[in-house]
């Protein structure tokens, strides 16, 4: 064969190639695979960039093995919203993707899927990870061509936003603690809420509005917690007043099953020697712990 109808040859090919394939070339073989996320919160829009700014996903084979991992910063989102690639044959596959891991919280045993979870390490947590979670189960029936998917995403975690507010201009952010437990250290690809069961410590700092702020981001609970929060001395540790949560969270009507962003708001409200905790009569500025 001459080198001239070679090449030939080879044009018409890759010409065939690049027609059957109407996305992105990879590696010289076209993604047959296009899954996008997608996070609705709690309407029935997408707002996934106002929520959501790295996902760390895994695909595993019909067995539950891994099949390729890796993790989409906030440069590679604004780009797509979710997962362009190639994978290698036809057959059935399980997505599982975590939307903002980062911090302390780390992926362990994610080489199968029944093993993969997000733990938070340690003894002493002070907030979790505000995670999400995105599953999906899909069939790709053939190799060739594009094949898309989307994948909606859920939140995995309840926010704790705590304030204290004093009639004396005598007190600092060091001053208090808050203890607030116990509640799980992490999450199954699942989305099982899995323990060890620790108690989160938060810490004060100075707010707007001469108030103190602190905030966390835990695992998520019901409304039937049997949790207990505490105002606490920073300096000795003690127990200054504390409040069943469950309790209180009946009391203020908050609702956390079937939200998606599921908020406490606490406050802690300070007169002299009297410490009370009740709930705003204000709606709170949201104030969040950093990843």
């Amino acid at each position: 064969m001459s080198k001239v109808l070679s090449r030939i040859l080879v044009t018409v090919y890759l010409s065939l190639l690049c027609q059957a394939c109407i996305t992105e070339v990879d590696v010289g073989a076209c993604n047959n695979t296009v899954i996008r996320f997608e996070y609705l919160a709690d309407g029935d829009e997408d707002v996934f960039p106002e929520y959501i700014t790295s996902v760390t996903y895994c695909i595993y084979d019909s067995e539950g093995e891994i099949v390729t991992q890796a993790t989409l910063d906030q440069n590679r989102l604004d780009e797509f919203q979710g997962v362009k690639l190639r994978l290698p044959s036809a057959g059935t596959y399980s997505l599982t993707a975590w939307g903002n891991l980062g911090g302390d919280c780390v992926l362990e045993s994610q080489e199968t899927l029944s093993g993969g979870r997000v733990v938070l390490p340690g003894e002493n947590p002070k907030t979790f990870n505000k995670l999400y979670l995105g599953k999906l189960d899909f069939d790709l029936e053939s190799v060739d061509g594009r094949h898309e998917w989307t994948a909606p995403m859920h939140s995995v975690h309840v926010t704790l936003n705590a304030y204290i507010q004093s009639t004396s201009d005598e007190f600092s952010a060091s001053d208090f603690m808050l203890k607030v437990g116990e509640f799980a250290t992490g999450v199954s690809n699942s989305g099982e809420i899995l323990g060890p069961q620790r108690i989160y410590t938060l810490g004060f700092s100075e707010g707007e509005n001469a108030m103190l702020e602190a905030s966390a981001w835990l695992p998520r609970f019901n409304e039937h917690t049997s949790a207990t929060l505490e105002v606490c001395s920073a300096a000795t540790g003690n127990r200054i007043t504390s409040v069943d949560l469950a309790g209180y969270i009946s009391a203020n009507n908050i609702r956390l099953t079937g939200v998606e962003e599921a908020v406490v708001d606490i406050l802690i409200s300070v007169s002299g020697t009297n410490i009370s905790i009740r709930f705003p009569g204000w709606k709170p500025k949201p104030i969040y712990p950093s990843i």
